[in-house]
């Protein structure tokens, strides 16, 4: 009798609410995605869209929360940050960060992104 090899595939699908940006965590129902903000603009140190600026400029308005479920980045004019050739990180807890100084070729600036939250019914 010769050995059967079984194989178990399991597919999963994931749907993310945009069709341009990059989107960290979830936002299910009853949650919210709020407007978009831009805050920052690029420096000659980078591009720097963080979740706790965001919390203390806008402290009890409706379009930001303490704790957000899914934050959602871009460019301002629409582009995936995959799409630009930026170095970046992009966490739930600090939000968007771009530093010239680690971008490939030396002397590109970080591109000017905005973020939105995704935030739990008040």
């Amino acid at each position: 009798m010769s050995p059967v090899l079984i194989i178990f595939i399991s597919f999963t699908t994931i749907s993310f609410q945009s069709i341009h940006g990059m989107i960290i965590g979830e936002c299910k129902v009853p949650n919210q995605w709020k407007t978009w903000l831009n805050v920052h603009r690029p420096t000659v140190n980078g591009e720097f869209e963080l979740v706790i600026h965001y919390q203390k400029i806008f402290a009890a308005q409706p379009f930001v929360c303490l704790k957000p479920t899914g934050l959602e980045v871009k460019t301002v004019d629409g582009r995936e940050p995959a799409d630009t050739g930026d170095t970046f990180r992009f966490t739930l807890n600090d939000g968007f960060l771009c530093i010239n100084q680690i971008i490939v070729p030396k002397g590109k600036n970080c591109t000017d992104y905005k973020l939105k939250f995704c935030c739990p019914p008040k």
